[in-house]
């Protein structure tokens, strides 16, 4: 083979591989073994056109709208993948029918696959001398989003005609759509450990969390605080759900804080309009006020009053499997560049 030849056969052995990982799980069977090489070599383009768009549209019936082919007609398709799989894939829901959970975890795997195409197009028009190719990065909320700006913007002067795709998203959105070649990476507070084992993670810096009140609040700038200076001040917290909630209420029964009437919101936007607006007091990562290269919000004050939590590390997460490619691979290096002057 040709210097592409090798790029594509190599693309291509990992699509097959992520075919034959998703029957073998299917079908609880070695992926190695032959019966499930049977099945990937009588897999037709339909097969996969079908479930992916029930996997998308969660329905038959949006499923055909969307390929704007007849219900009937993706009926055969995706019931002679069922035949082919020996397994159910479907089931009827409330709102029709839709995918089982072996459905969905096939199409989840035929979607990786279809990411190795997607790459393997890229590796070759880059081996051509064309720069289109696409990073897509998942970013989590309070991360510093600043430091993937500047690491795309090297990545671009030196590729003109790439593009770096930022999406912000909880961490199970964001980890469904890695684990589903959707996104190519996260950046933001890691999991340590990931919930899930195709997840890998790597650390790049500490991001402890702060006390955050308005640039003129009666707290800031003072010395040698307390936790009962704070008893006066209600407080700005998140939902529930995010982790950040934990500390806060931790921190709370610890310092024995009375439990007021807070505002919850999530994203930093909502938390820095009512801090600025009003006396209460939030928790903020280091670097969402910091007055520094990475771009904290000016109107902003830090307490002096060190905050008790378990450690907290901003880093990426990426699939166990992953290969970047030239591109993919020169924007995490950037980025890591990046982080080591935070």
């Amino acid at each position: 083979p040709t210097d592409a030849g090798r790029l594509l056969a190599r693309r291509t052995a990992r699509l097959f591989a992520q075919l034959r990982g998703a029957v073998g799980a299917a079908t609880g069977t070695d992926p190695a073994d032959d019966a499930a090489g049977r099945i990937v070599r009588a897999l037709a383009d339909a097969h996969l056109r079908a479930l992916s768009a029930v996997w998308t549209a969660q329905t038959f019936r949006r499923a055909a709208a969307a390929l704007g082919i007849a219900e009937p007609t993706l009926h055969r398709a995706a019931r002679d993948l069922e035949k082919l799989i020996g397994v159910a894939l479907y089931r009827r829901t409330r709102d029709g029918v839709g995918l089982s959970a072996t459905g969905a975890e096939l199409a989840r795997r035929f979607a990786l696959a279809a990411a190795e195409v997607r790459a393997a197009r890229e590796e070759l028009a880059l081996a051509r001398g064309s720069a289109a190719a696409t990073v897509v990065i998942g970013v989590l909320a309070l991360a510093p989003v600043r430091l993937v700006a500047r690491a795309a913007e090297a990545v671009l002067r030196a590729h003109p005609g790439a593009r770096v795709t930022i999406r912000e998203a909880s961490y199970a959105s964001l980890a469904d759509a890695l684990r589903s070649g959707a996104l190519d990476l996260i950046f933001g507070a890691l999991r340590a450990p990931p919930p899930f084992d195709d997840l890998a993670e790597a650390a790049l810096f500490d991001d402890p969390y702060r006390i955050a009140c308005r640039r003129g609040h009666p707290l800031a700038g003072r010395r040698d605080l307390t936790p009962a200076d704070l008893r006066p001040y209600g407080w700005v917290v998140p939902t529930a759900p995010l982790p950040r909630r934990a500390v806060v209420d931790r921190v709370r029964a610890a310092w024995d804080l009375p439990a007021g009437v807070d505002v919850e919101a999530d994203s930093l936007g909502g938390v820095v309009a009512v801090l600025a607006e009003t006396d209460r007091l939030s928790l903020l990562p280091r670097l969402g006020v910091a007055r520094d290269g990475a771009g904290g919000p000016d109107d902003l004050a830090v307490l002096d009053l060190a905050v008790p939590h378990p450690r907290r590390v901003v880093g990426i997460t990426t699939r166990t499997d992953w290969l970047p490619t030239a591109l993919q691979a020169e924007l995490l290096e950037r980025l890591r560049e990046v982080c080591r002057d935070v």
